[in-house]
């Protein structure tokens, strides 16, 4: 029996020992999990705060692209109002350009209406212009309507008058380099 006693204590060792190396594997490989429990925490903030990163980029993104959009609504509506403007400037070249032909035509007419009195007072297109035609003027006044034919057709007028008598221009050249008709 003792010797039954001797090989129960000896396994009972070997079953302590090896038990103590088993708690001993375990306790290792708990400190192992736990130290990977807390790397992998680790890594999961960092992941989260990666996110939180990322959210706030993506709403300063989506503010970057609000602001894009409302600037591209102005550039649409200024480019629209910049159309109208372009339209109108058109319109008014054209009712410009009319209104310059219709100026002209009248002007001929008015050309036309002068050169008439011219011939009709006894003065010819000639004189308008003159570089003496204000001495025509006075040396005029002394010719008679008779000359012409005239005579007792215009009632009241005995003499001849010239064009600077019947329409007074100023004593100088305007712009356009003739004399121009002085205000009524």
């Amino acid at each position: 029996m003792a010797e039954e006693v001797r090989s129960l204590a000896i396994r009972a060792a070997e079953a302590a020992k090896n038990t103590a190396v088993l708690i001993d594997d375990t306790v290792k490989k708990i400190g192992d999990g736990s130290g990977l429990v807390n790397t992998t925490s680790d890594d999961f903030q960092a992941v989260a705060q990666s996110a939180v990163k990322v959210g706030e980029l993506v709403a300063e993104i989506s503010a970057a692209s609000s602001e894009q959009s409302t600037g591209i609504d102005q550039i649409t509506r200024a480019v629209s109002e910049m159309d109208k403007v372009v339209q109108q400037s058109a319109a008014n070249a054209e009712e410009t350009a009319s209104a310059s032909e219709e100026m002209n035509a009248q002007a001929e007419q008015v050309k036309h209406v002068a050169k008439v009195l011219l011939d009709v007072v006894g003065g010819g297109a000639d004189d308008v212009g003159a570089p003496a035609f204000h001495e025509t003027r006075r040396s005029a006044a002394s010719a008679t309507v008779g000359s012409t034919g005239m005579k007792g057709k215009i009632k009241g007028f005995t003499k001849k008058m010239s064009a600077a008598q019947m329409i007074p221009f100023h004593e100088g050249k305007g712009t356009s380099g003739k004399n121009e008709f002085q205000d009524f």
